[in-house]
């Protein structure tokens, strides 16, 4: 039998670029040709391509806090199994937000400090300061990717009180800054006024909808942020029902599922804005068949009917709503749904 090595390197190049990225790494350590088509910018485009159109087998991150205040770090399939990853040592000895990610990276925040770190290379770089320091306020942070001008972006949206680090005087209101990692810069970003009295969910996440769409849950609708035109937009919430949701991306659509009735005979509904004639109007796609155990709130929509949400108790656990199936998973302060890669930016260093 003729070994794998005498097919051409495009046929290995294509074969190799449908594997996820752990395999991959054992690949690399196959032979030094293999190492050298994994590691070519070319590849890592590719596979991040291919990746971003299948239903890549691990689905979310999650940060768990442990007993003596320090950190572990999961990378879970749909309730399959999980992989626990190593976090930095200097940024596992401060308890992590992990706020967003997107196409492989990851954000993570302490409020002060921001990074940007690809769990499964352990590359990464830690961002500059932001403009305002938050005082007795909501602090929401988003990260995406602009496709169209190629550039990953972080839009801090900070609500209430707080304090510009050049100047040190004291406001109130809503300001938002973003991050551009090809400016490797900050700059600050006009909050329309009709937006200023709108207040921001606290327990709510900012949350990134077809790669390019932040958005962020308030007490009057949603507010969205394009990451290419640089613009907010206001979304009333739909007529009626209880929000029981993060912001979800549900195909491309911001969506949101809504409780009609009470905990014990209700209705579970998933909403999403769709475009008729040029304008966004919310529509309902379906109701959930709820698992023995009540949802009380939805995290993620993965697609096909699959969920990560938390019951009454706040355990976490991935629902499948077609084969009505729950699987736990341990406790957890963040979770994030992810898709990885080989993906480093300009600056990265690897983060040990």
């Amino acid at each position: 039998m003729a070994s794998i090595n005498h097919l051409a390197e495009e046929m290995i190049f294509q074969i190799l670029s449908w594997l996820p990225v752990l395999s991959l790494f054992q690949c690399k350590l196959v032979c030094r040709s293999w190492n050298s088509i994994i590691s070519s910018p070319n590849f890592i485009q590719a596979h991040l391509a291919i990746s971003q159109k299948k239903q890549h087998p691990f689905s979310t991150l999650r940060v768990v806090l442990r007993s003596d205040e320090s950190q572990d770090f999961f990378m879970d399939t749909l309730g399959e199994n999980s992989v626990k990853l190593s976090l930095p040592r200097y940024i596992s000895d401060v308890p992590q937000l992990l706020i967003g990610s997107c196409n492989g990276l990851v954000t993570l925040g302490t409020g002060v400090k921001l990074y940007i770190w690809n769990p499964l290379i352990r590359m990464g770089k830690l961002l500059p300061r932001a403009h305002y320091l938050h005082l007795e306020i909501v602090n929401k942070i988003g990260f995406g990717f602009d496709s169209l001008s190629s550039d990953y972006k972080i839009l801090r949206v900070v609500f209430g009180r707080f304090s510009d680090l050049f100047d040190g005087e004291e406001e109130e209101g809503i300001v938002a800054e973003l991050y551009s990692f090809n400016a490797e810069s900050w700059k600050s970003i006009q909050v329309p006024k009709e937006m200023q009295g709108l207040k921001l969910d606290p327990m709510s996440k900012c949350v990134c909808v077809d790669s390019r769409v932040l958005c962020v849950r308030g007490t009057d609708g949603i507010l969205s942020f394009d990451l290419h035109d640089e613009v907010f937009k206001m979304h009333k919430y739909p007529a009626s029902g209880k929000i029981i949701s993060e912001v979800l991306d549900f195909e491309g659509s911001i969506a949101l599922i809504l409780r009609s009735g009470d905990q014990w005979a209700s209705v579970l509904t998933v909403w999403a804005l769709d475009e008729v004639d040029g304008n966004l109007l919310w529509a309902e796609k379906f109701n959930i068949i709820e698992p023995a155990r009540k949802i009380a709130y939805v995290l993620i929509y993965i697609g096909d009917g699959k969920f990560v949400a938390r019951d009454y108790s706040r355990a976490g656990f991935f629902y499948d709503m077609n084969k009505r199936t729950c699987v736990e998973f341990r406790r957890y302060i963040s979770v994030v749904q992810f898709r990885g890669s080989l993906l480093s930016l300009q600056g990265f260093g690897r983060l040990e």
